[in-house]
This record gives C-alpha cells, structure tokens and sequence, in this order.
C-alpha cells in the first residue's frame, strides 16, 4: 500500500485542494542547509563566549576559567548551537511564512493542518522538540517517527500541528515572496482596492495555493473553482455589484498581489 503523498485541505472559501507532502529526503536536506548556516553563525558566537570566560567577572560566571580556551570553546559551542538551531528555525518560520533558507531553496514550507502558515508560537513548538527529535541519545526518533506517519511528520508537527509541503513543484512560483513584479490592476476597480482590507491573511492564502495548484488542474474543474472564488471575493469588495464578465483568475491574480503588497510585506 503506497504512503499517501498529499494532504487535502478544505479553503475558508469551501474549495477542496491537495498539497503535495515533502518527503524525508527533502526534509533532510534543507535540514542539512540550515544546520550548517547555523553551525557556521554559531562559531563566532561561540569564540567571543570563549573569550569572556577566561577574564574578570564572566571568568566566575561561566566556572570555566580552570579550563584551557580550546576546551572551553568546544563546550561553550556545544551549548550555543542547540539554542541557535531552535531560535532560527522558531523565527524564521513564523515570520517567513513557513519557510527557513533551507526550506525556501527545495520550495518547501510548514503549513498548520488548515493550509495556513504558523504563527511564533506554533513554530517555537515545533521546533524546540528538535532537541528530542533529533538528539543522538535517541536514536533519531524524529527521523523514525516520519517515516511511519502518513504525512512524513515528526513529534514536533504533531505537537504543533503542522506539516511540510512541497511548493511549485513543474511550475516557476506565481508569487515570489520577494520583490514581487509589478502587476497592471486591470479588474479592480478603486471602490475593489479601497475593500481589499475586507479580506483575511487565510483567504489570500488560500487563493494563492488555488493560483498554484490551478495549471494540474483540469480545464473545466479549474474554471469552476476560479469563478466560485472570485464570486466570493467579488461581494467582499464590490459589495455585492458585480461587474460583468469578469475574468475569475486575473481577478485573484490581482488581488493576491495587491494584498500581499499593502498587508505581508
């Protein structure tokens, strides 16, 4: 029996989709990438610790005056790198949309089980629980966890809540999530652009992860959703007076870069 590869979501719009789930291995290499980013972070941080420890007040504090500045770097980098590792993946992750440098390079990103990015909170959750998942004492539990969840997660996204997906896989990106081309408003109207706010952070993440999915979708499925989606967004921000025949996918082109622009940069 083949392990299911994708995760289907419900949108706040009631539009089914599916998500690709990244697999172990790509997991593991963008684990590798932001393992030694922040091994290399660590070591200067590490040296100037080290030099502390050795002098005046900080030579009490840290009790390790009595040892000589190579093994008191090698503990001190010991003790700072799981910190490090934490708080960067914590950060980057809840405020980068899901994404650290490693994810972002293999287009992959954490999601919440509803399709939306995590917050701080759930990220430091996640997170933290890589010095359990990952710890060698353990045998890399987390590894071995993933490999026999259905969705490739570890104890970290099930305390959290979350998942790691695959993005844009056989498509270039239609958002990058910097330095955004500029779009030409042809469909939104200023009564549109002035109502745009109406519109929730989850309900543009859903029309974008519509937006993407929408090239491996059939032709008449694709149609469907798009104009059931831009029949939603148009109430919101015409007031109910619709124009006619209004294009449904340039209408959330539009709009998820607008949104983006004024509200999640």
């Amino acid at each position: 029996m083949d392990v299911p590869r994708v995760w289907r979501i419900i949108t706040p719009e009631n539009v089914p989709l599916e998500l690709e789930l990244a697999n172990p291995l790509e997991r593991a290499v963008a684990l590798l990438v932001d393992t030694l980013i922040v091994a290399a972070i660590a070591i200067p941080i590490a040296a100037i610790l080290t030099s502390l420890s050795g002098v005046g007040t900080f030579r009490t504090v840290f009790g390790l005056g009595e040892l000589d500045a190579g093994m008191r770097f090698a503990l001190l980098y010991a003790f700072v790198l799981p910190l490090l590792i934490v708080a960067y993946h914590s950060l980057l992750e809840g405020l980068w949309g899901g994404q650290t440098l490693g994810k972002k390079a293999l287009n992959l990103r954490v999601i919440r089980n509803d399709g939306t990015v995590p917050d701080l909170a759930a990220s430091f959750i996640r997170n933290a629980l890589r010095l359990i998942d990952y710890m060698p004492c353990t045998c890399g539990i987390g590894f071995t966890v993933m490999l026999l969840s259905a969705q490739f997660r570890r104890l970290g996204d099930y305390a959290a809540g979350t998942l790691v997906i695959r993005e844009g896989r056989g498509t270039a990106p239609l958002l990058p999530e910097e330095e955004l081309p500029q779009v030409e408003l042809e469909v939104l109207t200023p009564l549109a652009v002035a109502n745009l706010g109406r519109l929730s952070s989850e309900q543009v993440l859903a029309l974008r992860y519509f937006l993407l999915r929408a090239p491996q979708l059939p032709q008449d499925l694709r149609e469907q959703i798009a104009k059931e989606l831009a029949s939603k967004v148009a109430n919101l921000l015409w007031d109910g007076n619709l124009p006619e025949n209004l294009p449904s996918e340039r209408l959330l082109e539009e709009v998820v870069w607008l949104y983006r622009q004024r509200f999640m940069q």
